[in-house]
């Protein structure tokens, strides 16, 4: 049947058409699905009040770290220019260096230093004769002594006669022992050796005689180092028991040799210990003197050489000390001390040559000198310039904390700054630096007490009534304040040394405002824990390492004998200067061994494991602050920020604001008002006063908390600044835009990398989740409103369909009680009554 037939039906009929319409209205709706979905809202372009509050906080840093890194830096300058220049460094050093030549190239002997022994005749005393075994035993030897064996004679010699049998044993030395070897410095074994040094090569040296003839002033060394007073010999002495041997009863009764004991010895011995009171009194008073404890000295035995007196007086001294047996086995040690003046140098030198006997028999030599500046002859405020320099940034210092303790207290936030571990820096080195200058002005006066007291020496030729003793004192204790003023200056090196530590500390603390620098801060800083820790495992295995290399190799090697020694030399041998050819030659096997587990151990093992742990808490905090900008980066903005300064100043001079244009600051109350309206917590007001990273860390654990990018309705923080917003809090719209152009700028290699990042990843990953979430949303709810309307208008058709349906059963009945059965249209001008509901029915259906 053809489209045209549908005319030809009733009009209640037309069933095709009505589903015809109706599925058409379906196909239409789904077909809506087609169109795109509705586009997912992007972020916004621009920065955030957070990232804006970084970024002004970070200049502020930068801007504070600039001045404090150069006023620390002008004080560290002057610092060191004291501590080197004022503490004669270099000089100290020349000066050690040429003392310890001159004593180490002293060579005693009589031949050789021209000293003869002063004859019985010259003395005045009774002739000893004796055989000695210094230099070489006589052709007979002596009895009992093995020192000598003295013979007695009634009467004196004749003066002749006492030249020509000194002469004969070469001045000094019985027959047989005029080619002895010279006593050097290196050949001193014994303390008659040291006796015999001092007497015929450094005496005379100091003196100024070689080979017998004067060849400078007595008393200046090297050309140029005067001594003052003399040269003074302290010996230090130990009781002797058998109760002091580390030994049992049953070895000590074989053993029967006295022992040296802890207790330092004060009782006279020698010859004063002897019942021989007549030869007591024949010695001379200095020679008596050296057998008594000192009396400035508990426990210390002095022999005093007048320099201002012949030398003939000095050796006779030595002389005597020599043959009395001054130095025996309760000997702990000797000290040869000199204090000198260098007048070019314009300092004070001591010099002291030390002999110690140790427990294994042996003797240490050990030459030290100490060097300090004496009182200037002509002070002028300019020579202490550097001083008053470093005295007004001290209080300059002083008065910046005096005036942030004033403005915290008038917040009512001291107890903030008292906690503040800067601050404690900041306060320590103002305390510090006031203790250094009242302790230098302190060692200052006592240098001048000690140039006054020099000054009042006599000189020679001494007067024939001078007290001997007391001048013999009075040098004396010029040599002992001297090496008081030495420990003194000592403590104030120390201090020196701490006191650069603490000026370090504060260029750490000026860094902080760098972000790169502050970024090595905090990775020292949070891996601190971890590095103690391990500490404390490397030093037990690295102290294991360390004595067993002392049971192993100390009996034989010096460098491996001692615990401090063991421990340096580990550590040379962890730093790469092993010299384990020498270990090999005293155990193969065991050192090997340990070589070999020292390397694996020590080396291999915990230095990587040290490593490991640095570079892993860089890399965390790397990663947790991004991408930082270097050094030259902030000083090409810094310039940048300087000239739009001067602009900003000149516009506000053009203006008539004098006040802004001097004092003010265009930044100023912006940070806080961002504060505000970011709505900031007290979290982040303490992390804007710890570094310039503190803030970016911080607002890197608020976006890592959320899976999902941060907005401005979950935290104000996050919304976008505008101009229009910094021109409210406190700023003009130019220094507005040249903010926010800055933070863009600022903020662009963050957003470069944003996508790199594991979290950023799995963000877009969720951004393309909500996004497919929408759009699957969209098209649901138009699948469900195309349901809804296609269910409506299919209900209404199946109503109108139902009516249709009976209306053709009401017109059957009607067929059937008026007898009709055919379906065809009545005749002409018949039948208008069915003709008038079919047409009524069409209309209800379509209506």
């Amino acid at each position: 049947m053809s489209a045209d037939d549908n005319d030809e039906l009733p009009d209640g009929f037309d069933f095709g058409g009505e589903f015809g319409d109706d599925l058409g209205d379906l196909g239409g709706d789904m077909g809506d699905f087609e169109e795109a979905p509705p586009p997912v809202e992007q972020n916004a372009k621009g920065v955030t009040r957070f990232q804006m509050i970084e970024y002004l906080s970070q200049r502020e840093w930068w801007r504070r770290s600039q001045c404090r890194l150069g006023f620390t830096t002008v004080l560290w300058v002057i610092f060191a220019y004291l501590a080197i220049v004022r503490s004669n460094v270099t000089q100290a050093y020349k000066v050690q260096e040429a003392v310890v030549s001159y004593v180490e190239g002293i060579i005693s002997h009589p031949g050789i230093s021209g000293v003869r022994l002063r004859t019985p005749a010259e003395s005045n005393m009774p002739c000893r004769c004796g055989c000695r075994h210094i230099g070489g035993f006589p052709a007979t030897s002596c009895t009992e002594d093995s020192q000598t064996e003295a013979f007695e004679f009634l009467g004196r010699l004749p003066g002749d006669s006492a030249d020509r049998l000194v002469a004969a044993t070469g001045g000094f030395y019985p027959m047989g022992s005029q080619d002895m070897e010279p006593m050097t410095w290196g050949r001193i074994r014994t303390a008659e050796d040291v006796m015999v040094w001092m007497e015929h090569g450094f005496l005379p040296n100091v003196w100024g005689t070689v080979a017998g003839k004067v060849i400078r002033r007595p008393g200046l060394i090297l050309n140029r180092n005067l001594v003052v007073g003399g040269v003074r010999a302290r010996q230090w002495r130990a009781n002797l028991d058998l109760a002091s041997c580390n030994l049992p009863a049953s070895l000590s009764s074989w053993y029967t040799v006295l022992c040296r004991s802890a207790d330092v010895a004060m009782d006279p011995f020698g010859p004063l210990a002897d019942v021989n009171f007549t030869l007591v009194d024949q010695m001379p008073t200095g020679v008596r003197n050296a057998f008594l404890s000192s009396s400035s000295t508990e426990g210390a035995y002095d022999a005093h050489f007048d320099v201002e007196r012949p030398l003939r007086d000095a050796l006779e001294t030595a002389t005597q000390l020599r043959r009395s047996s001054w130095l025996t086995e309760a000997t702990t040690s000797l000290q040869l001390e000199a204090l000198m003046l260098n007048g070019e140098s314009g300092s004070f030198v001591i010099l002291s040559i030390t002999f110690e006997w140790l427990n294994d028999g042996a003797i240490t030599k050990r030459v030290r000198s100490h060097v300090f500046r004496a009182v200037p002859g002509q002070a002028f405020v300019m020579d202490f310039l550097p001083e008053i320099f470093w005295l007004v940034l001290i209080l300059l210092l002083l008065r910046q904390e005096l005036w942030e303790v004033l403005k915290m207290t008038f917040k009512r936030e001291l107890r903030t700054y008292l906690s503040s571990y800067w601050n404690l820096v900041d306060w320590i080195s103002i305390g510090v630096g006031v203790a250094l200058a009242v302790y230098s002005l302190w060692i200052q006066e006592f240098t001048a007490a000690l140039a006054t007291g020099v000054s009042q020496l006599p000189r020679a030729p001494l007067a024939s009534d001078l007290d001997e003793i007391a001048y013999q004192g009075r040098w004396s204790k010029n040599i002992d304040d001297a090496h008081a003023i030495v420990v003194m200056r000592g403590y104030f090196q120390l201090s020196l040394f701490w006191y650069s530590s603490i000026i370090t500390a504060r260029m750490v603390k000026g860094s902080l405002g760098q972000a790169k620098l502050a970024m090595i801060q905090i990775t020292l800083a949070d891996g601190f824990w971890d590095v103690l820790h391990f500490m404390m495992i490397f030093l037990v295995v690295f102290n294991n390492f360390a004595v067993g290399g002392k049971i192993l190799f100390g009996p034989e090697l010096e460098g491996w004998s001692t615990y401090p020694q063991c421990c340096a030399s580990a550590v040379m041998m962890l730093m790469g200067a092993a010299n384990f050819d020498e270990l090999y030659g005293v155990a193969p096997i065991s050192s090997t061994i340990w070589y070999w587990l020292f390397i694996l151990m020590m080396m291999f093992l915990m230095m990587n494991l040290l490593i490991v742990i640095v570079v892993d808490h860089f890399c965390q905090i790397r990663d947790s602050c991004g991408d930082t900008a270097g050094i030259l980066h902030d000083l090409k903005w810094s310039w940048k920020e300087f000239l739009f300064k001067i602009e900003w100043r000149r516009d506000q001079f053009r203006e008539g604001e004098y006040k802004a244009c001097f004092f003010g600051n265009p930044y100023e109350g912006l940070l806080e008002g961002l504060m505000q309206n970011a709505k900031a917590g007290e979290v982040m007001e303490k992390a804007a006063a710890k570094n310039c990273l503190a803030l970016r860390l911080n607002r890197k654990k608020l976006e890592d908390l959320s899976v999902e990018a941060p907005s401005e309705d979950a935290n104000p923080g996050f919304g976008i600044v505008t101009n229009l917003e910094l021109r409210k809090i406190a700023c003009d719209a130019g220094t507005a835009q040249f903010l926010i152009d800055g933070c863009e700028h600022f903020v662009a290699s963050e957003k470069s990398t944003l996508h790199l990042g594991v979290l950023n990843q799995v963000r877009s990953f969720v951004s393309l989740l909500k996004q497919s979430k929408e759009t699957l949303d969209s098209h649901c709810k138009l699948m469900e409103e195309g349901i809804v309307e296609d269910q409506e208008e299919l209900e209404q058709i199946m109503t109108r369909l139902e009516e249709s349906v009976q209306a053709a059963f009401e017109g059957f009945q009607e067929l059937a009680s008026t007898g009709i059965d055919t379906l065809a249209p009545p005749a002409l001008g018949q039948g208008g009554e069915m003709k008038q509901a079919i047409t009524d029915l069409r209309q209800t259906a379509t209506a």
